[in-house]
């Protein structure tokens, strides 16, 4: 018995001493199995999308574009762009450069002129570069001297600040059912106006059947048939302004069966009509609303026009021309929109204006052709021409002393007054010694009774003068929309566009 004990008393030993270092073992050749693998796998950090503007899906920040709709996300930077804030400190931090927005630069080369750091800027296709960016200390003469505001002081990461309606990314201004888009809301080129006016009509069509308010009228086959131009008021939609952007509106409107009116101060367009003739404005393809792809091979403003006005006739759209909107009130759950002929009522209004506003008219015979134009682009696209500048401002100066360098071109400058009293003392300089050169012929005291085909008339103290003419830039100001945004209620903002 006292054997059999020990014997097993043995083994419970040796069965522990090798469960021991067996144990041993394992933990071993599992930490080298470990080590040879490497460190433990880290959860990849969870990539962060916000949703699509347009259809709402989530997409990655720093995306180009939706991967579900295909929506370019640059059309809404200006919309999510942070507002600035003063709080009675200089936010502007970091080494100064000027940016040069493209398509307010005319090309006149007065930044290049003033700029004391030479080289800095230059000219290029017709519009002004930052040639040299380190050489800009930040003296700002650049800024000054624009005449059309085309030059902003940027600082550190900070690329632009501007100006603008305070619009969400639905274009929706801070009173809830005005919404701005277009050239006003702060995107002035052609196709982002366009897109614009489709996507504002698409949201509100959204907002309006979610409420139950979309019930358009269908055919036989289901398709949605217009609303009826005399169906009573109150209307869907009000849309203020023809252009590129209100145009596109009002075919969305058409096409959904939204009860719309589109009413617009001029012409049909007339943003463009404003461009001076065969200036180039868009040179691919855009799908417009009713029509389908739109594509302008010369992308000239004739052409432009000519198609603008093919729509109009073969899709039954409606626009009442030579009636601008003067005030918006909201009465109850509708507006109430005052224009120069009537008064109308509507739920939801898109205001589709120009950013420039107005621009003031001679009102005389001929001024409808091609040849007379609101503002001058590109300067050095001129040659040999016989050109007429209208005013005695700042612009109406620097767009006739750029038209005249190198003597590309025969000038006239005409002005009611006597004195050019308002001008800064550059201008006043520039155009002093441009006279005396012969550069620009300066008739004052006189006004445009009528604008012809190779000619225009002038009265001058009594006298009738006729001169040979190509071109006819009218630059005597106009009405700012500002004041009509803020009457409406809609903030004018700083928006902050950064790297």
């Amino acid at each position: 018995m006292h054997e059999t004990m020990e014997t097993f008393l043995s083994f419970l030993i040796a069965s522990a001493v090798t469960l021991f270092f067996v144990r041993r073992y394992l933990k071993t050749l599992t930490a080298n199995k470990r080590a040879a693998s490497g460190p433990a796998p880290v959860a990849a950090p969870a990539l962060r999308t916000s949703p699509c503007p347009r259809c709402g899906k989530p997409v990655l920040d720093g995306a180009s574009f939706c991967g579900s709709c295909g929506a370019a996300l640059s059309m809404w930077n200006l919309h999510r762009a942070a507002i600035q804030v003063s709080n009675g400190e200089p936010a502007e931090k970091g080494k100064p450069r000027p940016v040069i927005n493209a398509s307010l630069c005319i090309g006149c080369g007065s930044c290049v002129d003033v700029c004391p750091e030479t080289g800095t800027l230059a000219l290029a296709g017709g519009k002004a570069i930052l040639a040299y960016p380190d050489r800009c200390i930040g003296h700002a003469q650049c800024v000054t001297a624009c005449p059309t505001s085309a030059i902003t002081l940027a600082f550190g990461n900070v690329l632009q600040t501007i100006r603008v309606p305070n619009v969400n990314e639905n274009f929706e201004t801070n009173v809830p059912g005005v919404f701005i888009v277009g050239e006003l809301g702060g995107m002035g080129l052609i196709k982002t106006a366009i897109n614009e006016g489709k996507l504002v009509i698409d949201r509100l069509r959204q907002r309006l059947a979610a409420s139950g308010e979309w019930n358009p009228q269908r055919d036989e086959h289901g398709a949605i048939v217009a609303c009826r131009e005399d169906q009573a008021e109150p209307y869907d939609v009000l849309i203020a302004g023809a252009g590129p952007a209100g145009l596109s509106a009002s075919l969305a409107a058409h096409q959904s069966g939204l009860h719309y009116l589109t009413v617009d101060q001029g012409e049909v367009a007339s943003t463009i009509r404003n461009y001076p003739r065969h200036k180039f404005l868009m040179a691919e393809p855009i799908e417009m609303p009713l029509y389908g792809t739109l594509y302008i091979g010369d992308g000239t403003k004739e052409t432009l026009l000519t198609v603008w006005e093919s729509i109009l006739a073969n899709t039954g759209v409606r626009v009442r021309t030579g009636e601008g909107v003067r005030t918006i009130r909201r009465q109850q759950e509708i507006f109430v929109v005052e224009t120069a002929k009537a008064s109308y009522t509507a739920r939801n209004v898109v205001l589709a204006l120009g950013k420039r506003g107005t621009p003031r008219r001679l009102n005389v015979p001929g001024e409808e052709l091609s040849k007379v134009a609101y503002r001058l682009i590109e300067a050095d696209t001129y040659s040999d021409q016989d050109i007429l500048i209208v005013g005695g401002g700042d612009s109406a100066v620097e767009a006739a002393l750029a038209v005249s360098k190198g003597r590309r071109n025969r000038v006239t400058l005409s002005y009611r007054g006597e004195e050019f009293n308002r001008l800064r003392e550059r201008n006043q300089v520039q155009l002093r010694d441009a006279e005396a050169e012969g550069r620009i012929s300066l008739i004052r005291k006189s006004e445009v009774r009528e604008v012809r085909a190779g000619c225009v008339v002038l009265d001058h103290e009594g006298l009738t003068i006729e001169l040979p003419n190509d071109y006819v830039f009218v630059l005597i100001g106009g009405v700012s929309p500002d004041e009509f945004l803020r009457k409406t209620g809609v903030e004018i903002v700083e928006k902050v566009i950064s790297e």
